[in-house]
């Protein structure tokens, strides 16, 4: 098997157990999702959007990047939604806010801001690499 393939293929699994992650403790839970966005530096409006758009959103790109004809779309949503939650994350550990928004999800909701940082950071640069990867690193 040749090496670019096979990095495809772990970085699409990373991806996929990351969403079915955070959809499922979502959707476990969504009053606690719905509390958490309503604390959010954002307007109520977006918040109440994100409430079922965020998690569906996140259980399609599981398909789009189980199935190999939409792989290449996957990684592009998943490197943008990557990218936006770090920039997201980057204002609250930078003090762009007003005040600290909570974290929604998961293992999140126990890290501190420059923990979830790092690790939002990494996830994006495994996206993007993925991305990368399907671009340019295969014939």
């Amino acid at each position: 098997m040749d090496i670019i393939p096979a990095i495809i293929l772990l970085i699409t699994a990373i991806l996929i157990l990351l969403w079915a992650y955070s959809s499922i403790s979502k959707f476990r839970d969504l009053s606690r999702f719905r509390r958490g966005l309503k604390n959010q530096v954002f307007p109520k409006w977006m918040g109440e959007i994100l409430f079922w758009t965020l998690p569906v959103t996140e259980l399609m790109l599981i398909m789009l990047l189980w199935l190999p004809d939409t792989r290449l779309l996957g990684m592009y949503i998943s490197a943008f939604l990557m990218l936006s939650f770090t920039i997201y994350v980057g204002g609250a550990v930078y003090g762009f806010y007003d005040r600290y928004p909570c974290p929604c999800g998961g293992i999140f909701r126990g890290m501190r801001w420059n923990t979830h940082l790092k690790v939002n950071f990494i996830l994006s640069c495994i996206a993007i690499s993925g991305l990368l990867l399907m671009e340019f690193g295969t014939n």
